[in-house]
């Protein structure tokens, strides 16, 4: 594993745990699953693209976008990574399931090698 992916995978688990239990059965929250999800795509774009995440909106708009509409592909579809509907989730099952998964989409929305330690640009 890159160390920039390693990186992803330990700042980012809080806000997948939390995701992920926004969708979870008898905790929906779409407030906070939409929230969840914006900061892991701002986060993917600041990383490769040396910003704030907090002003990535503002400059990088369209790679935003990109990574969002891409991402979908999984958090439109947790069954895809074993996601329960209609019990409680094993997150430390899915916490990387979904991280993987997450990750790839997000670097392949921003044209980054899956494997390659970014260099910011």
């Amino acid at each position: 594993m890159s160390m920039f992916k390693q990186a992803c995978r330990i700042h980012l688990e809080h806000c997948i745990v939390r995701y992920l239990m926004s969708n979870s059965k008898g905790r929906m929250d779409g407030a906070e699953k939409a929230t969840r999800h914006i900061e892991l795509c701002s986060f993917y774009v600041a990383a490769v693209r040396g910003a704030d995440p907090d002003r990535v909106r503002n400059k990088y708009e369209a790679d935003y976008q990109a990574v969002h509409t891409k991402t979908q592909e999984l958090t439109d579809h947790l069954d895809s990574i074993g996601f329960p509907l209609d019990c409680r989730p094993d997150y430390e099952e899915l916490v990387p399931l979904f991280f993987e998964r997450f990750h790839a989409l997000a670097l392949e929305a921003l044209n980054v090698p899956v494997e390659a330690d970014v260099a910011v640009s």
